[in-house]
């Protein structure tokens, strides 16, 4: 889908990705929301993700370095986090080369 994005907004376009604003990293003292969204994800959106092909089948929890991953597969130069003051979402902006 990136990769489509990339191609489709051309050099001037601007891609921008909403996901939720998940820690960084899980760790043992990782906060409610965070536990609650990677469980989620590992009973319900995985899963599905694993069954309907073709998918990255990364699950409801995406995290930061994730995009980056899957961004620079697809082509752009670059990940930033657009203000991340917006509670439960987090806003990505894709960075062209």
């Amino acid at each position: 889908m990136l990769t489509a994005m990339n191609e489709a907004t051309g050099d001037d376009g601007i891609v921008v990705i909403m996901d939720e604003a998940v820690g960084d990293e899980f760790t043992p003292d990782t906060e409610g929301l965070d536990r609650v969204m990677y469980g989620f994800s590992l009973f319900s959106c995985r899963p599905d993700g694993l069954f309907h092909r073709p998918s990255a089948a990364t699950g409801t929890v995406m995290r930061p370095s994730t995009l980056r991953r899957y961004a620079a597969e697809a082509g752009f130069a670059g990940v930033d986090v657009l203000e991340d003051g917006f509670g439960f979402w987090r806003f990505y902006e894709l960075v062209r080369a």
